[in-house]
């Protein structure tokens, strides 16, 4: 196995020719008067790769495997995309399935089935608002579930001005103030 997408394994038609990815930079282009544009970085585009495969009869039900294929595309979601020595590639999605039949029986029996499939980096929405969010839930002073303690309004306790305090006030419970001493 060369790879593996989602639960899918990839046997590379040549170890070379297999596999082509692409990074690309976006750049904004700025028009001025009387000049050349001008080029801003924006930021990185989404990285793309193709592999070629192949499923044979000697190691697999090529017409299974490539339906499998085909559905993997058709749930329209990101999978996990693994090498076959465990690195990690990230999560992909299938954004073109090409298909040519090299062989097959009599009765019309796939032996041979080469596919080429396009897949595109995913990305998740938030990344940031994500990280945050998973930063914070494993604070250690993060408040667990349970009983809350509930505090009184601020309306609901009377409240003192500083002159108030000064001449002696004092707040007994939320219903009674009271003169204290002199």
């Amino acid at each position: 196995m060369f790879a593996q997408l989602g639960d899918i394994r990839f046997e590379l038609i040549t170890y070379f020719d297999g596999l082509e990815g692409s990074q690309a930079y976006n750049f904004a282009e700025h028009q001025v008067i009387e000049g050349k544009p001008r080029l801003q970085y924006i930021g990185d585009a989404l990285e793309t790769v193709s592999i070629a495969l192949k499923f044979h009869v000697a190691y697999c039900d090529p017409a299974f495997e490539y339906q499998r294929l085909r559905e993997a595309g058709a749930i329209h979601r990101a999978l996990p995309f693994v090498f076959g020595n465990g690195l990690y590639r990230g999560r992909y999605v299938i954004v073109e399935i090409t298909d040519t039949v090299e062989a097959t029986a009599a009765d019309g029996t796939v032996i041979a089935v080469e596919a080429k499939c396009s897949l595109k980096e995913w990305v998740d929405d938030t990344p940031l608002v994500i990280r945050k969010q998973a930063k914070k839930d494993k604070a250690p002073a993060r408040r667990k579930n349970g009983k809350r303690h509930t505090k009184a309004k601020k309306e609901e306790v009377p409240q003192l001005s500083a002159a108030s305090r000064a001449a002696g006030f004092r707040v007994v419970d939320k219903n009674r103030i009271v003169r204290m001493g002199k």
